[in-house]
Formats: C-alpha cells, sequence, structure tokens
C-alpha cells in the first residue's frame, strides 16, 4: 500500500469513527485500530533525516536585540516552501508589543494588545516576540494524536508525517502555543519566487516535501539542515542583529548552554508543564541613550 493510499485509508477509517462511536465500537476503539494500521511508519524513515541521537535542540531568542524586521519570517518561508497562496500561511510570527508590558507578564500566544501588522520597525517604545513551535520536551501535541503522526523524535524535535496526518486538528486544540497551521487548501508553488529578503530569484528546496491539502504543518527547526551536517536552522543564520541562537542543550560549549547558565530567561507557559525547548531573554539593545537606532 502506498503512502497516499494508507493515508486515504486511515481517513476513512476516522470518518467511520464519528459512526461507529454510536453503534459497538467506542472513539477509543477506533484511534487504537488506527495507529495499528501505521505502527511501522509512524516515524516517518523518509521524510527526515535519521535523529541525532543524543541532542537535545533549543532555541533562544534575545528580545531585547530583535528588532522585527521579519527576515526570519520571510526567510523561513523560502527555506520550507511554505506557500504564499492562496493561503499566505506563516511558521514564524511577529508580535510588537509597547515597552509597558515587559517579557515576564508574557503568558499566551498571541500576547494581549500585541500587533501583528506592524508597517516599519524598530519603532521607539516597542519591543518584538518572534514565536515558532516551541518543539516542547513534553509536549501535548502528541498525545492526542489519534495516528503517530505528530511525534517527538529521539534528538528532541516535535515533527509531523504528513502521509499519515488525516487532518483531525485535534494537535491545534491541544497545542497552547497556537504553533500549528492547517492547509485548508491546496498549496500553489510557483517554480521561483522572489525574495523579500534580498530580491533574489529563489527556487522551491528539494530537501523538504511539500504538504498536501489537509494536514497540520508547523516549523520543524529546519530539521533538512541541522540533521545534515548545517548545524544552525535558516532564521538564526539570517537574523541580522544576531537575536537568534539555537544549539544542543547536552553540549555544555554550545552557545544555547553558556547562556542558559549566564543570562536569566524566560519561557511561555512554563506553568503546563509542557517544557518548551524556545526561550526568550533581554540582553542587547536596538537603540542608543538618545534614542537614535544602532
Amino acid at each position: 500500500m502506498s503512502e497516499m493510499d494508507r493515508r486515504d485509508f486511515i481517513k476513512t477509517l476516522m470518518a467511520l469513527g464519528v459512526v461507529t462511536v454510536i453503534g459497538d465500537y467506542s472513539g477509543k476503539r477506533i484511534r487504537n485500530i488506527a495507529s495499528r494500521a501505521v505502527q511501522t511508519t509512524a516515524q516517518a524513515p523518509n521524510l527526515y533525516p535519521p535523529a541525532i541521537k543524543g541532542a537535545r535542540y533549543s532555541m533562544m531568542i534575545d528580545v531585547g536585540a530583535c528588532i522585527g524586521c521579519r527576515r526570519c519570517l520571510h526567510a523561513c518561508k523560502l527555506e520550507n516552501n511554505v506557500p504564499d497562496e492562496p493561503s499566505n500561511m506563516h511558521w514564524i510570527n511577529l508580535f510588537e508589543l509597547e515597552n509597558t508590558r515587559p517579557l515576564s507578564e508574557i503568558h499566551g500566544i498571541p500576547p494581549k494588545d500585541s500587533s501583528v501588522d506592524y508597517a516599519a520597525s524598530p519603532r521607539k517604545g516597542h519591543w518584538y516576540l518572534s514565536f515558532n513551535c516551541f518543539h516542547c520536551d513534553n509536549p501535548p501535541c502528541t498525545k492526542v494524536c489519534p495516528t503517530g503522526a505528530t511525534y517527538k523524535d529521539e534528538d528532541g524535535l516535535v515533527l509531523v508525517d504528513y502521509d499519515i496526518c488525516i487532518g483531525c486538528r485535534y494537535c491545534m486544540a491541544a497545542c497552547p502555543y497556537n504553533a500549528r497551521t492547517f492547509n485548508w487548501w491546496e498549496a500553489k508553488h510557483p517554480p521561483a519566487r522572489v525574495s523579500p529578503v534580498d530580491g533574489s530569484i529563489v527556487t522551491l528546496n528539494p530537501k523538504v516535501s511539500l504538504r498536501p491539502r489537509g494536514v497540520v504543518e508547523k516549523c520543524t527547526f529546519c530539521v533538512h539542515r541541522i540533521r545534515d551536517g548545517n548545524p544552525i536552522p535558516r532564521c538564526v543564520e539570517i537574523c541580522p542583529v544576531n537575536a537568534r541562537h539555537f544549539g544542543d542543550l547536552n553540549d555544555p560549549e554550545s552557545e544555547v548552554s553558556r547562556i542558559l547558565e549566564t543570562v536569566r530567561t524566560h519561557r511561555i507557559k512554563e506553568e503546563l508543564n509542557t517544557v518548551p525547548m524556545l526561550y526568550y531573554f533581554t540582553r542587547g539593545v536596538k537603540w542608543k541613550e538618545d534614542g537614535e537606532k544602532l
């Protein structure tokens, strides 16, 4: 059975569950059947490079340095074949907040009284909060997925096997960070796009699969890069002010390990025990003492 045939089969099976749950079978029974149907492929062996055993990846963002330029957002879209049409989808979002709301008071996504529609940045009296998938160490999304399509790999990355995702969106409901997006339409992928970052012509990345209609997608920490010899995601590489940092927390010499040891950090909704691997801190500055941009 091909991967697409398997995915269609599971969708039909789950659809039947809506009817049979009223009859002889419970919803749990249907989920168990579906899980067994895909147990040999739930780890998406051909979709991503093999996990790096012993690693524990983390991203840390310096909100003091971030200027809200959105270069990370645009670079992510181009790197990961994230479509502009028919739905302008993002794996990274940036929020503009007033300085009266410090980082320590941010307890949800999107933050209260924030804006994603700002035109120019940075603006005096404001700061910028960037977020993507938090790749939680205790991810609630994996616990509710009925087919095992959303799973946590051996290096801590939380990934999606698009071949067996049935589009139920349970994972979206379970995610407290609103970090997932659903493909309502068949994405349009032109053979080339003009980069908003530098105006260059960018073609589709052959290392990243195109997601079909009816599945959930999200940030992967550029799994195709970090497992293939390039140690940092594209958003970290493109940041012009070095606000984004990435590395292995199990490596005491990594940049993220040093930040965690020397800087006070903040994790959003930490009280939920999701153990997010996306940290925030305030170390850099974007303004001179006279109020001029650096």
